[in-house]
């Protein structure tokens, strides 16, 4: 199939109708940039985003509903699915923070357009010219001045145009090319290597929090490890992350890819990935400093705290210095979820760090979670009121340590989780702990 046949085929009806509705307004219309290159590697893309030679004076006046709130030239048109960006021809003058343009011009061609992205897979379209006559999908044609179907085809990820300048203007595209040669399995082309190598202490400059969304966008991406390894080979990691890069193995990458690979039970799990390219650092304190300045929300910073904690618990279990059911208990308790033990042993095996023993320990939970075994207080048939009403005892930290027994006791099948027998062991256990 032809590039201009699948992308036909591929466009959403809302975006084929306001493409006819621009040109109709007699300005120039593509579709551009991620979709055009999802749709050449075989994907669904996310976003169809336009661009144009209508100014956003323009737009706003053939749409007079469009948003227009930027100084970069993009309007936001609302169709019947979604509000679609539509962007102006243009060129990009020079960038004071190597983030953004301090300025940009409005042009009048597609191709001038296309010069300003960052990478070739990037810098293709499909549509038509101001003053072509014929439907913008339909008789569309593809625009490709840098070859960008040729790079995606032999798996490239190449610059546009001067690799230094394309990195100079944005700091961010060092990462955002580790994550397409991650999402996409691309090897990046030596001159674009070399620039971003030049660049990486630019990225010192960025944000955190764009640090670290394109670091989850490198760890969910099918061939994490090109992301990861790329990120460490050209210099980057030593700048956005020096903790990891002061512990850096060559096997890490691989490892961390590992995780939640295609396949696995538990597939995907980002989550459990960034657990693992932590792993490495010993200090919990300089983990939890990192993802900080990365900005991810509290509850991600809570639930690596806790998966840190259950791999810690997992290294005394394969050991011998807990059984399978202590273990299970307590990973739960830091987690709330009773299969998370499971999941930390496979993690662990999958990434090779698993002592000789895991296989038995990861059999044992699996098998107590095929027979939803009891381990979370909630799970017994009393709680705390019906003990302390039972015990005579006023609530207090006692009830936490009762219960835990009463799991215990459950999980080796010493006891049944009946409420009359539940109490009696939980008298013994008062009597003995308290």
């Amino acid at each position: 199939m032809s590039p201009e046949a699948a992308l036909r085929a591929a466009a959403p009806e809302d975006v084929a109708t306001l493409m006819r509705r621009i040109h109709a307004h007699g300005f120039a219309v593509y579709v551009v940039g991620g979709a055009v290159r999802d749709v050449l590697a075989g994907r669904t893309p996310t976003d169809w985003d336009l661009a144009t030679d209508a100014t956003p004076d323009q737009l706003r006046a053939a749409f007079p509903d469009a948003q227009y709130e930027n100084r970069f030239g993009t309007v936001g048109i609302l169709t019947a699915a979604a509000v679609r960006e539509v962007t102006t021809f243009r060129t990009d003058g020079p960038s004071s923070d190597a983030r953004r343009p301090d300025a940009v011009n409005f042009i009048a061609t597609i191709e001038g357009d296309l010069a300003r992205r960052d990478f070739t897979i990037n810098a293709m379209a499909f549509g038509v010219a101001r003053g072509e006559v014929g439907d913008p999908v339909s008789a569309g044609a593809f625009a490709d001045p840098h070859g960008g179907l040729g790079d995606l085809t032999a798996r490239i990820l190449r610059a546009v145009g001067e690799p230094s300048e394309r990195f100079k203007e944005d700091a961010l595209r060092a990462l955002r090319a580790a994550r397409f040669a991650a999402r996409f399995g691309l090897t990046i082309e030596p001159s674009t290597a070399d620039a971003i190598r030049a660049a990486a202490a630019l990225t010192g400059t960025l944000s955190g929090e764009r640090i670290g969304a394109e670091i989850e966008g490198i760890l969910a991406a099918e061939r994490a490890e090109i992301g990861l390894a790329a990120l460490h080979d050209l210099g980057v990691m030593r700048v956005i992350a020096p903790a990891i890069d002061a512990q850096w193995s060559h096997e890490l990458p691989e490892r961390v890819a590992a995780v939640g690979a295609p396949g696995s039970p538990d597939a995907p799990d980002p989550l459990g990935r960034l657990a693992e390219l932590l792993a490495p650092i010993p200090d919990d304190a300089t983990a939890e400093q990192l993802l900080t300045s990365w900005r991810r929300p509290r509850a991600t910073l809570a639930a690596l705290a806790h998966l840190r904690a259950a791999d810690h618990v997992a290294t005394d279990a394969e050991r011998g210095k807990v059984d399978a059911i202590e273990y299970r208990i307590r990973v739960a308790a830091l987690t709330g979820d009773p299969r998370d033990a499971a999941r930390q042993v496979r993690r662990r095996i999958s990434a090779g760090r698993a002592a000789s023993a895991a296989a038995t320990l990861l059999a044992a939970c699996e098998k107590a979670d095929a027979s939803n075994v009891p381990v979370l207080p909630a799970d017994l048939a009393i709680d705390g009121a019906d003990l302390a009403a039972h015990l005579g005892v006023a609530p207090g930290a006692w009830i936490k340590r009762v219960q835990e027994a009463l799991l215990v006791a459950i999980g080796r099948g010493e006891v049944k989780n009946q409420p009359a027998a539940l109490l009696t062991v939980a008298e013994r256990s008062y009597a003995q702990n308290e």
